[in-house]
């Protein structure tokens, strides 16, 4: 989290904290830069503001993108 001026904070996540909880979850699951960014693009798209986003949300959105490219 950092201030982007005195008034705005930001929260950034990206490629490689994507890539980490995978590691984290020890499931030996691999995702490619794009579907990373796909679980990133999900989180940016379905953020709910009273929950946040955790690795726990995050998690959700992986289990998505394992699940589409399972059943393509």
């Amino acid at each position: 989290m950092k201030w982007k001026n005195k008034n705005t904070i930001s929260l950034e996540w990206c490629v490689l904290d994507v890539k980490q909880q995978l590691k984290d979850r020890g499931k030996g699951e691999k995702l490619n830069v794009e579907e990373c960014r796909e679980v990133l693009d999900k989180c940016l798209h379905r953020h709910d503001a009273t929950i946040g986003l955790s690795w726990d949300v995050m998690d959700c959105h992986i289990d998505d993108i394992l699940e589409q490219r399972n059943t393509e």
